[in-house]
């Protein structure tokens, strides 16, 4: 969620990640354990993505420390901007000199931050860390997605923590993520983020590093891209399909 922005809110983000993680999940054979935390880590990452902006869901949820974080990644994301952009570039969305909406939001970035994931979890210890973090932020996104509300429903950062806390404890001790799978899951829900955004008329520059019509960062749209709000008839559709989506692929996955 970027707050008092028309763009994609978190819930919808979550749910599309966690659509996606529970189709991974299916793909890999997973049970109903697998599949849980598949859907509650693509949540997660499909809040990734928006690090890059000072006031989202993801750069709330651990207080100070994902605050720090984000504006570390928004220097980065406007140092790559700086260093590869061309004459034609103005700095793309709402003329953010590269930080908002640019690197975190590339099919590289995706991809790196999926491979991450997977190698810090090869670790059990560590891998239980990037797990929690994952699972408390897809709740505060799916909180988000079953109300429509602008702010986290699970708003009590405690709360969260502990019932990231509980799921985590059951997944690890019934069945440890495979550091593929999660990989997989955690870069997929961030790039459905990604396409996700390509459908607002803010856009996202997915073919960066290429050049397309001079310009290293320019900003695809979806023809039918459209301006989201919580309110908007889209933006309902995309949370009640995923709503509907998720426990329909789970039984369908289990039942296979």
């Amino acid at each position: 969620m970027i707050v008092g922005a028309v763009v994609m809110l978190a819930g919808s983000h979550a749910a599309t990640g966690a659509l996606a993680g529970v189709a991974l999940g299916a793909v890999a054979g997973g049970g109903l354990v697998e599949l849980m935390w598949c859907a509650a880590v693509g949540a997660g990452a499909g809040l990734l993505p928006d690090l890059d902006h000072p006031e989202s869901t993801a750069t709330r949820s651990q207080g100070p420390v994902s605050r720090a974080v984000s504006r570390g990644v928004r220097a980065l994301s406007s140092a790559v901007w700086r260093a590869t952009r061309t004459r034609y570039d103005d700095g793309g969305y709402r003329g953010g000199a590269g930080a908002h909406r640019h690197l975190t939001h590339t099919a590289p970035w995706c991809l790196l931050t999926g491979f991450t994931a997977g190698v810090v979890s090869v670790h059990p210890a560590s891998g239980a860390v990037v797990l929690w973090l994952l699972v408390s932020l897809g709740l505060r996104g799916l909180g988000q997605c079953l109300t429509g509300r602008d702010r986290e429903a699970l708003s009590s950062w405690l709360t969260v923590s502990l019932g990231a806390l509980l799921i985590v404890g059951v997944v690890v001790g019934v069945a440890p993520p495979h550091p593929v799978l999660l990989g997989a899951v955690v870069g997929v829900g961030a790039w459905v983020h990604v396409l996700g955004d390509w459908l607002t008329r803010q856009g996202v520059p997915l073919a960066w590093p290429l050049k397309v019509r001079g310009k290293r960062w320019w900003m695809h749209r979806s023809p039918l891209a459209f301006a989201a709000d919580a309110d908007s008839w889209q933006e309902r559709a995309v949370r009640w399909a995923c709503s509907v989506g998720v426990p329909a692929l789970t039984a369908w996955a289990i039942m296979g």
